[in-house]
């Protein structure tokens, strides 16, 4: 959903990447370092227990993931493999901070079955690009990983400063039921394209 906005903000990362490469890193170099922000993201939230300030350093953490390719496109180094290490880096870092979550929460159930959602919602695409050409233009989908990190954030934001919650349960709580329903509504949405690109093309 927030996908075709990317482009717009593409001036603020190349300023950034642009420091970056001035220190010396390469793109995969920045793919990497990035997620070496992230997994500290995790350990000082088990650190601190701040909910409120994990969920911006998350955000922060999402803003600095586009700096890795701006910084390609800068050194004209755009390559597959970058584009699949960062691939991979997202969904390590996205992983981490759900189970990072779970274990302060207690949610552990809803975090399951989101991690289990968002790696199917990205097999779903995969497994349909081994059966027929898609394009990444056909896959316009509602709940993408932009979306899921920015408000499970958001979730995380909610629960910090009102941790009394709602019917007995935290907020996040319900920001993770929502987002749940919504990362398998998403996944549905996905095999219902698939199936009409693998039909339509074989």
């Amino acid at each position: 959903m927030l996908t075709p906005y990317k482009a717009s903000f593409r001036r603020p990362f190349e300023v950034v990447a642009r420091f970056f490469i001035r220190m010396g890193f390469s793109p995969n170099g920045l793919t990497l370092f990035g997620l070496f922000l992230g997994i500290l993201t995790c350990l000082f939230f088990l650190w601190n227990r701040n909910p409120a300030l994990f969920g911006f350093l998350i955000i922060l953490c999402g803003l600095f993931d586009a700096v890795d390719g701006a910084a390609a496109r800068l050194m004209d180094r755009i390559t597959k493999f970058g584009s699949y290490l960062d691939a991979m880096c997202d969904r390590i870092f996205e992983s981490m901070v759900v189970l990072t979550a779970a274990y302060v929460s207690g949610h552990w159930v809803l975090c399951f079955l989101m991690i289990v959602g968002s790696i199917l919602i990205s097999y779903a695409k995969a497994r349909a690009a081994m059966e027929v050409s898609v394009s990444n233009s056909e896959w316009p989908d509602f709940m993408e990983r932009a979306e899921r990190d920015l408000i499970f954030a958001f979730g995380l934001i909610l629960w910090g400063f009102f941790p009394g919650g709602l019917f007995g349960r935290d907020l996040f709580f319900w920001v993770l039921l929502g987002l749940d329903l919504a990362v398998y509504g998403t996944l549905l949405q996905r095999i219902l394209r698939a199936k009409r690109l693998i039909e339509s093309r074989t």
